[in-house]
């Protein structure tokens, strides 16, 4: 059984999401996120928030996830809306007994070849791909799926650290070429990570637009501080824009944040 569509960003209206879900594990999971684009842009980044109901959190355990589009005219943020929509939607009706990393990787590459063949169908558009990274919090462990420069930091007491590499292209003008990107070429290889949830855990999921343009001392202040992850993600993706507006930077920033407490 499937469950039901997840909530995704942006919708007509509506900039912020928060959630409040607790697990068989004993776990609260509190979500917040935001996503923003510049006047006169369309936003290419999507954000996505798992809906499972009792059997499906039991099962499949919760997800999030955030993905960067890349493409011309809308097509970016059409590639992101489907890898969301396979993360975070495919993935609940795949078989219980299989492991979330195996799970992942074929609702990903199914997605993949979806994209794929849409771009070599349309030969006078450059295509469109998406990069993206997907957290999913079940018995009490955390399990990271990632392509592309989006990024998962973890921030748990002291600690804080970047649990995503990115796969770009290193370029002397600073753009971000990516190496992996979802829809990108016929062949698609996904990070996968995982670890054992602590009693206090919080993770941000962000798109370049946000790590680039905050860099990690203002990722950790957001992650350790005690406003609501709503608030957090609201106040790191405004940071963002007027950081870049200072620049005339047109890059979309989105954030989910996500705390785990018992």
């Amino acid at each position: 059984m499937k469950a039901p569509a997840p909530v995704a960003l942006p919708e007509e209206g509506n900039d912020e999401i928060d959630w409040d879900v607790r697990t068989g594990s004993g776990h609260r999971i509190v979500v917040g996120c935001a996503s923003r684009t510049v006047a006169g842009k369309e936003n290419d980044d999507r954000v996505g928030i798992a809906r499972p109901g009792p059997d499906e959190l039991e099962s499949h355990g919760f997800a999030v996830a955030v993905a960067g589009g890349i493409g011309t005219d809308g097509s970016g943020g059409k590639a992101a809306a489907v890898a969301i929509s396979a993360v975070l939607d495919d993935y609940y009706a795949t078989p219980s007994g299989w492991t979330p990393n195996k799970a992942f990787e074929r609702v990903l590459r199914a997605c993949n070849d979806w994209l794929h063949s849409q771009n070599m169908r349309d030969t006078e558009a450059d295509g469109a791909v998406a990069t993206l990274s997907l957290l999913l919090l079940k018995d009490g462990r955390y399990f990271v799926a990632h392509v592309g420069d989006t990024r998962i930091y973890r921030g748990e007491r002291d600690n804080f650290k970047v649990l995503t590499t990115d796969h770009l292209w290193p370029r002397h003008d600073l753009r971000h070429i990516p190496k992996r990107a979802v829809g990108l070429d016929t062949h698609l290889v996904v990070d996968f990570a995982e670890g054992d949830l602590g009693d206090e855990d919080s993770f941000i999921l962000v798109t370049d637009g946000v790590w680039e343009v905050l860099g990690d001392v203002l990722l950790r202040d957001g992650v350790s501080s005690t406003g609501s992850p709503k608030l957090i993600a609201d106040d790191l993706v405004a940071q963002a824009m007027d950081r870049q507006a200072k620049y005339m930077g047109r890059n979309d920033a989105s954030a989910v944040v996500v705390r785990v407490c018992r």
